[in-house]
């Protein structure tokens, strides 16, 4: 049986304190004060307003609208649906913002994102793919780019495409034309709009005199990307594509030597990641599970790519870049540099450097000796970055808010790249995000030529008409 102890003190020595008689005076109306407060804070009617607020009326009391607005300025956006149907400029689309403003302000909808988490079988599950491409001046490649969207074998019925056409010169047509193509393509006409366009093409003269000059394994390659047979949804119309339009300041010139000079590379990049992070915020939906990005220049890729990658499972999936050269220049090279294995001589660079200067890779002002992709022997393994000029991404990595920054870290501006912001870097670290890259999936960049090739091919060309033969 439990006995409490007792106390070491005898029972009657033991009297409480007697309390000052000014504090037994206050004691009464103190409390008599603290009811009366208490009482005001529970019904005043103000305050019982408030109270019955929904959490909806909470957040929009709360959100600065006018603050928010200033992120769309200059927006112009357009859907074209799946029977080629320009949503825009019509009485219905007027009536469609009307409805959707309302929908805003007075719908809360309901996702569970563990339910589109993207699968390494994802055409066998359904998963839902949106196909980011950013646009600048771009009106010349777009049939080689629209070429091989229809070429894709993942079904395109699982497929939202949104482009973002940006910071085009006033001569520029890449607007225009995009809405032409876009029209026939989810008309389901485009492969014929396409074939009529090569036939009337003509010889272009000193542009493709390059051609001369590349390897013939590389122009048979060329001439039988696009060739009949076709897969059977070749002509399938998108399950969406988007446009939007919207100006970044970017002023660099598109022009090889422009774009690729170091001295514009960390403003240059920015942008572009600021670009890159608007268009994913407006074109991003909770029920898509994979977000590919490309570039509108590619030359050449398998069609079954997207498939290909995938099946990896990993978070961030990148194929093998390369682009074909002249002869002279020995015919191919590893084209991105912008996906790399860290080096210990990168990481003592970076501490050496101000922290507003920028590495890019390929430089000889930047000896950083790290591994880049295109020179990597093992057939897949893991990367510490990875540039956008083609990857796959799986939908979590937005889940957790990674994006393009558009500050340096570790003297790496990743405005067009991935793998050196900061919550990435943690979250590498932690092995919840796996970067990976698969050899074996080769594409190819177009070939550019720099004013020291152009030269070179005027050179030999002057040389031929004097000899009057081909070399």
């Amino acid at each position: 049986m439990f006995h409490p102890k007792k106390s070491d003190l005898p029972l009657h020595q033991f009297h409480p304190r007697e309390q000052p008689k000014l504090k037994k005076w206050l004691k009464k109306p103190l409390v008599y004060a603290l009811t009366v407060i208490l009482l005001w804070w529970i019904f005043w009617p103000s305050h019982s307003e408030t109270l019955h607020y929904s959490d909806e009326e909470k957040l929009l009391r709360a959100m600065d609208f006018e603050r928010l607005s200033k992120y769309d300025e200059g927006v112009d956006k357009w859907l074209i649906d799946h029977e080629g149907t320009v949503t825009q400029g019509t009485p219905q689309y007027t009536e469609y913002l009307k409805d959707r403003e309302a929908l805003y302000h007075s719908t809360v909808e309901y996702w569970d994102l563990n339910d589109y988490q993207g699968h390494p079988d994802g055409e066998e599950q359904g998963d839902l793919i949106l196909l980011l491409i950013p646009l600048r001046n771009a009106e010349s490649v777009l049939p080689l780019m629209f070429k091989h969207m229809m070429n894709l074998t993942y079904p395109h019925s699982l497929i939202d495409v949104a482009f973002l056409v940006s910071d085009c010169s006033p001569d520029d047509h890449t607007l225009e034309a995009l809405f032409d193509y876009s029209i026939a393509l989810q008309h389901g006409n485009l492969s014929k709009v396409l074939d009529l366009e090569d036939k009337e093409k003509s010889v272009k003269g000193s542009t493709e005199l390059h051609l001369n000059y590349m390897s013939p394994e590389y122009l048979d390659q060329r001439e039988k990307s696009f060739a009949p047979p076709f897969h059977k949804g070749y002509d399938t119309p998108f399950r969406s594509v988007e446009i939007f339009k919207k100006d970044f300041g970017q002023v660099i010139g598109q022009g090889f030597t422009d774009r690729h000079d170091v001295k514009v590379q960390g403003i240059r990049r920015k942008l572009m990641g600021r670009a890159r992070n608007w268009l994913t915020a407006n074109a991003l939906k909770p029920y898509h599970s994979w977000v590919y990005w490309r570039d509108a220049d590619v030359e050449l890729m398998p069609g079954d790519i997207i498939q290909n990658l995938m099946k990896f499972d990993y978070d961030v999936i990148v194929p093998n870049v390369w682009r074909p050269l002249p002869e002279f220049l020995g015919k191919e090279q590893a084209y991105d540099l912008n996906s790399w294995m860290e080096s210990e001589q990168g990481l003592a660079l970076a501490k050496k450097l101000d922290e507003d200067d920028v590495i890019v890779e390929g430089y000889a002002e930047y000896p950083t000796w790290r591994v880049h992709l295109g020179y990597i022997r093992k057939p897949d393994g893991n990367l510490g970055h990875c540039s956008v000029i083609f990857l796959i991404l799986c939908i979590k990595l937005y889940w957790l808010c990674v994006n393009f920054v558009l500050i340096r870290i570790q003297n790496v501006n990743n405005a067009a790249e991935i793998g050196k912001m900061l919550t990435f870097l943690q979250l590498l670290r932690q092995r919840r995000i796996r970067i990976t890259y698969v050899m074996q999936n080769t594409i190819w960049h177009i070939y550019e030529l720099s004013e020291d090739d152009l030269k070179e091919i005027a050179k030999k060309e002057r040389k031929k008409r004097r000899s009057g033969k081909r070399e």
